[in-house]
């Protein structure tokens, strides 16, 4: 429960932060435009105002305006002042009367100037919007200013900045718990798999992870961890299925190995018939040894041995002229060039095993080759033997499989040369089968990847 409590809570948080993230950018636009709004009205109403007065003026003049004429709101959130040539007042708002000119600018005829300036009206230091005007009329010219406190338009987004905060606080609580509770709802079935998985022993992988309902991610993680567990008890099986063939085929050479030292000690006159018993045993128990280490590095995926380039065809020349220095059969080779990329004694190995195969099962020839098809390097090796039955020949490559054919020639080794030859085909990329034969006989293929050479210009 601890990961997924963190998770919960991770994801919980991010949830609340993105909304946060929204709300506060939501709010700061929404802050904005409302700021804008009301500052565009509080300009126009300024506007509006001074433009009154400014009318009265041309068709007037200044001779009979009254401080009423002025008058806006009787305090000093909108104020009106009129100036003269020489730019003194000559009627303001009653709020602001006896006070100097509200600005300094002064405004071309036909022109306005918009400014925002703190008055210092009743001792404050509101900034206010200020639109001034020049008007000519009788007795003129006059300049008309008109002011309005921007202290609305603060106050307004103040409030709606308040207003925003203390709704997003419940709003991201609401949020936070609703995250936190479809979280854990949806990693309640993972972490039913995780005790499930949790109880699962090694000596028993029969068990399986329910499958959660739903074609999601989680139901996708079950068959996953499923097929992983199907894999693993696969490998354990044939892990023991190996220890057991193992066993049994050492069994046979060091029982008769001691049952041989046991006669010697008691009737040392028959020492010198035992040992090519003794020897013979010992170089099948060296064989097998050998393969079995073999296959633990081609099965080891950390293994790494070095790699370079490795002539096929070199390989294939060589392993023919050893079959032909120790056997009577006839050898046929025809080695195309064929490089790829790999360990150069293992990929021997590997021919070799195939041409003691073929050896061990030919009545009069045997068939080595090597060429390039299709992308691939191509080893084959073929033999006029009593060939591979077809429900044999992918047993064939299992580990301690001998045909019964092997078993009666006594040529069936230990039954590890062909997996072996698989296990080195698959660390290099490639594989290796059965062919079927174009004549009497059986037909094994290597299949390797060649190397990318750069085409010369």
């Amino acid at each position: 429960m601890i990961a997924a409590t963190g998770v919960r809570m991770r994801a919980t948080a991010v949830a609340v932060f993105a909304l946060a993230l929204a709300i506060a950018v939501g709010g700061v636009v929404v802050v904005l435009l409302l700021e804008e709004s009301l500052d565009r009205s509080v300009t126009e109403s300024a506007r509006s105002t001074g433009r009154q007065v400014a009318i009265q003026l041309i068709r007037e003049g200044a001779r009979d305006l009254s401080a009423s004429d002025v008058a806006s709101t009787g305090d000093t959130e909108a104020v009106t002042q009129v100036l003269d040539a020489r730019r003194t007042p000559i009627a303001s708002d009653p709020a602001i009367v006896g006070h100097p000119p509200l600005t300094a600018a002064r405004p071309v005829a036909g022109r306005e100037i918009v400014e925002t300036l703190p008055l210092g009206l009743n001792g404050d230091n509101d900034d206010y919007r200020v639109v001034s005007q020049e008007v000519i009329g009788p007795g003129g010219p006059y300049t008309v200013i008109s002011a309005r406190s921007l202290e609305p338009v603060t106050e307004a987004s103040t409030r709606l900045t308040l207003l925003l905060g203390l709704i997003a606080v419940p709003l991201l609580a609401i949020a936070g718990l609703a995250v936190y509770r479809a979280v854990g709802s949806a990693l309640r079935p993972v972490e039913r798999m995780r005790r499930t998985v949790a109880e699962i022993s090694t000596r028993d992988l029969a068990a399986r992870v329910p499958l959660p309902p739903g074609g999601d991610e989680v139901q996708r993680l079950a068959v996953t961890l499923n097929e992983m567990l199907s894999r693993l008890a696969s490998a354990q099986a044939a892990q023991r299925r190996f220890v057991a063939d193992a066993s049994h085929e050492l069994r046979s050479p060091l029982s008769t190995i001691s049952t041989a030292l046991d006669v010697s000690g008691r009737h040392p006159e028959s020492t010198g018939d035992l040992v090519p018993v003794i020897a013979r045993e010992t170089a099948r128990l060296r064989e097998l040894v050998d393969d079995l280490l073999m296959l633990a590095r081609t099965d080891d995926a950390t293994d790494r041995p070095q790699r370079t380039e490795v002539d096929l065809d070199d390989i294939v020349r060589a392993e023919a002229e050893r079959v032909r220095g120790e056997s009577t059969v006839d050898v046929e080779v025809r080695a195309g060039p064929a490089k790829v990329y790999g360990s150069e004694a293992q990929l021997r190995r590997a021919v070799r095993n195939l041409v003691d195969n073929a050896r061990g099962h030919a009545r009069s020839r045997i068939r080595v080759s090597s060429a390039l098809r299709g992308g691939f390097a191509v080893v084959e090796v073929s033999d006029d033997g009593p060939g591979v039955g077809p429900a044999d020949r992918e047993r064939i490559f299992e580990r301690f499989v001998r045909l019964d054919a092997s078993r009666q020639r006594g040529h069936g080794g230990t039954g590890l040369g062909l997996p072996i030859v698989a296990g080195i085909a698959a660390r290099h990329g490639g594989r290796a089968r059965y062919a079927e034969p174009d004549e009497p006989g059986a037909r094994f293929v290597i299949e390797l990847p060649v190397i990318e050479l750069p085409m010369e210009e």
